[in-house]
This record gives structure tokens, C-alpha cells and sequence, in this order.
């Protein structure tokens, strides 16, 4: 019926399995958050490190403003460096809630 020459099946081999990949990819990232996705490889990707991240990148931080990109960085200069993101609760400005909406933003490494 078709009379294909090997190149040729190899290319549509080929485009076959990029389709059925890209199905897969698809049904994962309706089924899961993106977020959750991308957590099954690294969970850190896209995290911000608290002790080496600049005004600018903390500013980046959804509900971060100048005042508070400021204190945190005081915060880390003061203290040596932040162990855990919980420290977080420490400064003037983040309590609980606010920790609970920026907490994921965050490593410490």
C-alpha cells in the first residue's frame, strides 16, 4: 500500500513517538499541577535560595515588596544566613498567612 523507503518509515516511526509522548505529557499536566509535574524530578526548580537571592529576585516574589525584600535581607546579613524557611516568621511583616502563601517560593540550601 505504501511504499515507503527506510528513511522514510524511520521519520514516521519517529513522528509517531513524539505524538504519543507529547499525549502523555498532556494527560500529566491536566492530571497534576504543573508544579507537582516538575516536583517529580526536582522539587527545587524555580525556587529562589534565600541566602543568595538579591533585592531584585526577592522583589520578583509574588506579595514581596521593597520594605520587606529589605528586611529580609537584613534578616540574613544579621543572622548569617537563614537554616530553614521558617525563619521567615521572624521578620516584621510575615506571619503566618503570608508565610503560608510564599513559604513554596523558598529554599535555604
Amino acid at each position: 500500500m505504501f511504499n515507503l523507503t527506510f528513511q522514510e518509515r524511520k521519520v514516521v516511526l519517529f513522528l509517531i513517538i513524539i505524538f504519543f509522548v507529547g499525549i502523555t505529557l498532556n494527560f500529566l499536566t491536566k492530571k497534576y499541577s504543573h508544579i507537582e509535574f516538575l516536583g517529580f524530578f526536582n522539587s527545587d526548580i524555580g525556587k529562589v535560595n534565600l541566602n543568595k537571592a538579591t533585592k531584585e529576585i526577592l522583589l520578583g516574589i509574588p506579595g514581596i515588596g521593597e520594605k520587606l525584600a529589605g528586611r529580609i535581607i537584613e534578616y540574613r546579613n544579621l543572622k548569617g544566613g537563614f537554616k530553614d524557611t521558617e525563619e521567615l516568621k521572624n521578620i516584621k511583616g510575615i506571619g503566618d498567612s503570608k508565610y503560608k502563601r510564599i513559604k513554596d517560593y523558598f529554599i535555604t540550601e
